[in-house]
């Protein structure tokens, strides 16, 4: 996968190839300082084409490819890239990751490419992959934060440009390219965006929607950092419950969003913490709950007037002699508390403050998957202030093994006609997300008004959907856990904690 020559003097190229290499350039931000700069280059037509823009500002350019292992012509391509950096005279460096491809993988691929390259890394992010993360951020009930993508920055400096200048630029010099088989593929939400929702929204509107939605992002970008331009000149202490109080809960929710994804990571967070995780922290603040649980396993807590983040980890986890002994019978098999008693307790009634709330004017039907949801079932329906009715239903996708078969199988039906019905589905754990999906789309043939979902549990990390659940209690760690409902062989769903289980057929 040889590269062809090339030159990179404006002067070397005729008169049509500078005014369309200069047009590029102009409408980036590489010519914004005359440092040294890093881009992360993989060898397909956008960072290849940002490759030799950067290297036409004069800078010093040195280029970083990323081996995630994931291909066999993974290796191939970083001696493409290296030969790329070769011929412009500029920098090389090859880092090799490894990367868990059994779930979540766009988002482990990240975080890995996250922790080996440069902080101010250069990518080749367009603007038509401004518009797919606008709207990727849209379906998951993103705020101003998702709306806002990315930014134009030294980080994104050519979020100006078409994917299509970037291929031109490519084709014109003669470049070879490396093509990434992965971007077509119809598992990842990206390429489902790319390939149906943005063609069929260019159809509806008849023109181009990229510039639109790529707009909303920069109008969205503003508003957002004006918004947090305020917050911090308001409150200075964010752990002041009473400082936070005085305040209005716009700026309040914009500061507790900074210092949450401060704590998270920063910059390097995966995600904002989502509007609802905002919503049950501001409960903390205003004194109608104590603590809250956030994705990853995070927890927010009120005491003696002052806000505490808990990493995960801290307290999620606890030896079983700070917790209390399960009983004899079981102690053998089991290892740590995942979620205490007290814990459980407190977050099921926070669940069902919300979903009061939420169904005030249409009280849902609580459907309970058996068996393992039953415990949570009682304890939530009793928490919800709504004259809800319940029903049942029965899938299976484990039996006895301690690992999802993939296979669903529909042991017992509804009774209930669900025609025009609020729909709740009360789950005890989310693994895969594969059986609940099923589950969605059989139950939702049945004309109900919504399908929501209100699950105890949810393994971090071990979605192989898009995650899209309105009530979670806790996010946990990937790994077996039994108790309050949650059994191994129908065994221990009676003890009121969950536990990590140890016992025969654990690993």
């Amino acid at each position: 996968m040889a590269c062809s020559s090339v030159v990179v003097n404006f002067d070397d190229f005729d008169t049509s190839t500078q005014t369309f290499l200069h047009d590029l350039l102009d409408r980036t931000l590489l010519e914004e300082s005359s440092g040294p700069l890093d881009v992360a280059c993989s060898g397909g037509p956008d960072s290849t084409a940002l490759a030799v823009l950067a290297t036409l500002t004069g800078r010093s350019v040195t280029l970083h490819y990323v081996d995630h292992g994931l291909r066999p012509s993974s290796s191939h391509e970083g001696v493409h890239v290296k030969e790329l950096a070769s011929l412009l005279g500029v920098g090389f460096v090859e880092h090799r990751v490894q990367v868990d491809a059994t779930h979540n993988l766009e988002a482990n691929a990240r975080a890995a490419r996250r922790k080996v390259l440069p902080p101010s890394a250069a990518t080749g992010h367009t603007m038509d992959d401004q518009a797919e993360t606008v709207l990727i951020n849209l379906l998951r009930g993103s705020g101003l934060d998702g709306l806002g993508a990315m930014a134009y920055d030294e980080r994104h400096p050519v979020l100006e440009l078409r994917r299509r200048d970037l291929a031109e630029l490519c084709q014109r010099l003669g470049l070879s390219v490396v093509v990434d088989e992965t971007n077509t593929d119809p598992r990842f939400l990206r390429n489902k965006v790319r390939h149906q929702l943005l063609p069929m929204l260019d159809d509806i509107a008849g023109r181009d929607v990229v510039p639109l939605l790529a707009r909303t992002a920069q109008l969205a970008g503003r508003e957002g950092a004006f918004l947090d331009r305020v917050a911090n000149e308001q409150i200075d202490e964010v752990e002041d419950v009473r400082g936070l109080r005085a305040h209005d809960a716009v700026v309040v929710a914009r500061r507790l969003r900074q210092w949450i994804r401060l704590q998270t990571g920063g910059e390097n967070a995966s995600y904002p913490p989502s509007a609802a995780e905002i919503d049950r922290v501001m409960d903390v603040v205003g004194g109608s709950a104590r603590a809250t649980q956030l994705s990853g396993g995070h927890v927010v807590a009120r005491s003696r007037g002052r806000l505490r983040f808990e990493r995960a980890g801290s307290d999620t986890l606890r030896p079983m002699d700070e917790a209390g002994q399960p009983p004899s019978w079981a102690a053998h098999d089991l290892g740590d508390v995942v979620v205490s008693p007290e814990a459980i307790k407190q977050r099921v009634h926070e669940l069902g403050q919300q979903i009061t709330k939420d169904y005030a004017e249409n009280p849902p039907l609580l459907v309970c998957v058996l068996k393992g949801a039953l415990h949570f079932m009682s304890d939530l329906s009793q928490a919800i202030e709504l004259p809800v009715d319940v029903d049942f239903m029965a899938v299976s996708s484990y039996g006895s093994a301690t690992q999802t078969s993939g296979v669903v199988r529909i042991v017992k039906d509804l009774d209930a006609d669900l025609s025009g019905r609020h729909v709740l589905v009360v789950e005890d754990i989310i693994d895969s997300g594969l059986t609940l999906n099923y589950l969605r789309k059989y139950l939702g043939a049945r004309g109900p008004a919504s399908i929501e979902v209100c699950a105890l549990l949810l393994k971090e990390g071990e979605q192989r959907i898009e995650p899209d659940y309105r009530y979670v209690g806790f996010t946990i760690p990937p790994s077996f856990v039994v108790g309050y409902g949650l059994d191994v062989a129908e065994r221990y769903r009676n003890l009121d904690g969950i536990y990590t289980y140890v016992g025969e057929g654990s690993h």
